[in-house]
């Protein structure tokens, strides 16, 4: 069944985030009965759970055939097609980021984040293993999913970066994700590589990391001649980039059935 593909692994993500919960659901009562439980203990075991979750996630869609490992990998786009691609994407999504904080949108889970960071397993988490199980999900899966549904890879670039945005729940997170999603959505067809939006995903993440480990996640925008020069500064890089991608990849490819089936 078309779209069912994407209904199943939707379930399976929501399954791992209940499993992700688990660890720390047992700390919390745990923590419940012992007072002396250190304050970093519970974003440790929500960071282990997480960080487990995603690993489990992987395989499954590996056990059942949703994707194959190599796709992570191959093929190999180039290292100048890499090289092009990982300032496009900090351009695009540093310029969304900017015009989020300017425009005040609330983040609910900047603390929480800032806790779960605080580890090794949370930053294995953020960092890096999450952006590749979520790359799996929504561009190798429900994007192909959705190209086969509708026969348009616009749909399915839209659908997955709206399916992105939604999960992500915190308002901050969401308008960051839904153009974050067509981005590594459009890279991913115009290479037909997974391995582009992977880097640029890791690359946009661990810098996310670093700015909250680093204290940098405090300064805040402002709609004034500095931030509109430097959105300016992100369009025009981004447009270069752009230009660039198209020309090399003139067409936006289509998945065939055979490589969805």
């Amino acid at each position: 069944m078309k779209g069912g593909r994407t209904l199943a692994a939707l379930g399976i993500w929501l399954a791992s985030q209940l499993l992700a919960a688990a660890p720390y659901s047992v700390g919390l009562a745990i923590g419940g009965q012992e007072a002396a439980m250190p304050d970093t203990a519970l974003p440790n075991l929500l960071a282990i759970g997480l960080l487990a979750s995603q690993i489990i996630e992987i395989l499954v869609f590996w056990g059942i055939r949703y994707f194959k490992p190599v796709e992570t990998v191959r093929p190999f786009p180039g290292w100048l097609v890499l090289l092009v691609s990982l300032p496009l994407g900090f351009a695009v999504l540093y310029g969304v980021e900017i015009l989020a904080s300017a425009l005040n949108v609330p983040d609910l889970m900047a603390e929480d984040l800032e806790q779960i960071c605080s580890g090794v397993a949370g930053v294995l988490s953020v960092a890096v293993i999450g952006p590749i199980s979520e790359e799996i999900l929504m561009r190798r899966i429900v994007l192909r999913d959705m190209e086969s549904l509708t026969g348009s890879t616009w749909a399915g670039i839209l659908i997955s970066a709206a399916i992105f945005a939604i999960i992500h729940i915190n308002p901050a997170q969401v308008l960051f994700a839904f153009p974050a999603g067509v981005l590594l959505g459009w890279i991913y067809c115009k290479t037909g590589s997974l391995l582009v939006p992977i880097c640029i995903h890791i690359l946009n993440n661990s810098l996310s990391v670093l700015s909250l480990r680093m204290g940098w996640d405090d300064v805040s925008f402002a709609f004034d001649v500095e931030t509109v020069l430097t959105l300016v500064a992100c369009a025009v890089v981004s447009a270069v980039l752009v230009c660039w991608m198209n020309r090399r990849y003139p067409r936006l490819g289509r998945v065939s059935k055979t490589d969805i089936g």
